[in-house]
């Protein structure tokens, strides 16, 4: 049977709507329960299970590394519900990092039963995570910042966490480069930083006097082992690249010209078009306009122009590109020759010759293979005859 597309769409959107009935029947909150290890700690966490059959049978359930360390003070529920989970841990664990304990929820399965459109049970799974201290002194960094346009400050942040069991003593320090090349330095003060805390620092940036380009960030740890994280981040200018163009153009009629451009700048730009000039040495050929678009900060788009290409000849010209644009009631102008090659299309005369003699030949070659058969079945019939 042949559907037409309105048919295809309403199909797949009912089967959507059916998975998505299917995968979000089963909910559990929270979501995510997080704690540091703390000897003998003892926590209950309730959970609420969310289902949409009231009749439908659950099965509860803990897994994970530390799974024996919880227990829930119910096995099922029915349609939903609550139920209690209680987290105890022992005086010492001997693994350190991050252990990750499962709470899960899952609809039981009539095994006579054909289930639904996607044949397996729902579950789902709601994480206790525990942190384990490494022994000794152990630290983790994570850097943030964000993009800027030259002369604007950039604000950083700097989570520094404590994953061991000893307190330390930290000066914490950031470089920015340009390559590998520092272009600026930010020094943080000495602090304490306890067992298994987390320290969250800030700092500006000030871009003025550099150049548009990446730079990367880096933090810098240094308790006895170096604790190292970096960001990387654009500081940009009111202007646009130009990133590609077409370069090979067929004479005839009306063609297209596209222009793949590229924003520097970490605002809205508006207004972009540009203005194309086909040149012969410095005599303009063609002149047109490409249509006029906007880019956000840092958007890769395509604006095109049309013109006339059946007065051209061919061969390879020099073609100007400018493109006109503003931010922020500032105007921008980039511009860029490129060199563009014209071709002639084959007639559809050479197209017909090219065909015709193409189906020559298989004709030829599959009159000789042909030939050869009949010969090969005659040499075998005579030589049977003369057996005889």
């Amino acid at each position: 049977m042949i559907f037409n597309k309105r048919g295809l769409f309403f199909i797949s959107l009912l089967g959507l709507v059916l998975l998505l009935e299917n995968v979000y029947a089963l909910g559990v909150t929270p979501a995510k329960q997080e704690f540091n290890f703390v000897p003998g700690f003892e926590k209950s966490i309730t959970y609420t299970v969310f289902e949409d059959n009231p009749a439908r049978e659950l099965d509860l359930y803990v897994a994970g590394g530390l799974a024996e360390y919880v227990t829930l003070d119910k096995k099922t529920l029915t349609g939903g519900g609550s139920f209690v989970a209680t987290l105890k841990l022992p005086n010492s664990l001997e693994i350190p990092g991050k252990q990750v304990i499962l709470v899960g929820v899952r609809q039981k399965v009539d095994p006579e039963l054909i289930q639904g459109n996607i044949g397996t049970a729902v579950a789902i799974q709601s994480p206790i995570v525990v942190h384990v201290p490494y022994p000794g002194r152990y630290v983790e960094l994570k850097l943030t910042g964000h993009d800027a346009n030259v002369g604007e400050l950039i604000n950083f942040e700097l989570d520094i966490t404590s994953k061991g069991t000893e307190d330390i003593t930290i000066t914490p320090k950031m470089e920015i480069l340009s390559h590998t090349q520092s272009v600026g330095e930010l020094p943080f003060q000495t602090r304490l930083l306890r067992s298994q805390d987390v320290l969250q620092l800030k700092k500006q940036f000030d871009t003025k006097g550099l150049n548009p380009g990446t730079y990367t960030a880096v933090a810098i740890v240094d308790y006895g082992a170096i604790a190292k994280s970096q960001f990387d981040f654009r500081i940009g200018n009111l202007s646009i690249n130009i990133i590609n163009y077409t370069d090979l153009i067929p004479i005839g009629k009306l063609q297209p010209f596209n222009i793949v451009i590229e924003s520097g700048w970490n605002n809205d730009i508006d207004g972009v078009f540009a203005d194309v000039q086909i040149l012969n040495n410095t005599q303009i050929l063609q002149s047109f306009k490409t249509s006029s678009s906007s880019l956000s900060s840092w958007e890769q788009k395509t604006i095109t122009g049309y013109f006339d290409s059946s007065s051209m000849t061919k061969g390879v010209y020099n073609v100007n590109i400018t493109l006109n644009y503003y931010g922020k009631d500032q105007k921008g102008v980039t511009s860029k020759v490129v060199q563009v090659q014209f071709f002639e299309k084959p007639s559809l005369v050479i197209w017909f010759v090219l065909g015709g003699a193409g189906v020559l030949i298989i004709l030829i070659i599959g009159a000789i293979i042909l030939i050869k058969k009949i010969k090969s079945i005659k040499n075998g019939t005579f030589k049977k005859h003369s057996k005889k």
